[in-house]
């Protein structure tokens, strides 16, 4: 995932204390939207500190891999919160 210290902070901004010492939002989100197949990582009313549902957006695109940069991967890039 790249862009994944601003989704780390918009995550724990909206997130209720005990969800963010509970769950890694990097490795939840990433998990979550394999299994889907979508670019929206949602955190339900529960799990926020207002109890209003939230949305992250990510896109994928190619990058390098890391430890073959003759080769390239697809990888979510975190592009900002939803509405």
């Amino acid at each position: 995932m790249r862009n994944k210290a601003k989704f780390i902070e918009d995550f724990e901004e909206v997130a209720k204390p005990e969800i963010v010492e509970a769950v890694d939002p990097v490795q939840d989100a990433a998990h979550t939207m394999n299994q889907l197949g979508e670019t929206e990582y949602h955190l339900t009313g529960n799990f926020t500190k207002d109890g209003q549902d939230k949305t992250f957006k990510f896109e994928v695109q190619k990058r390098e891999k890391t430890d073959d940069s003759s080769e390239e991967i697809d990888d979510y890039f975190y592009i900002g919160k939803g509405e």
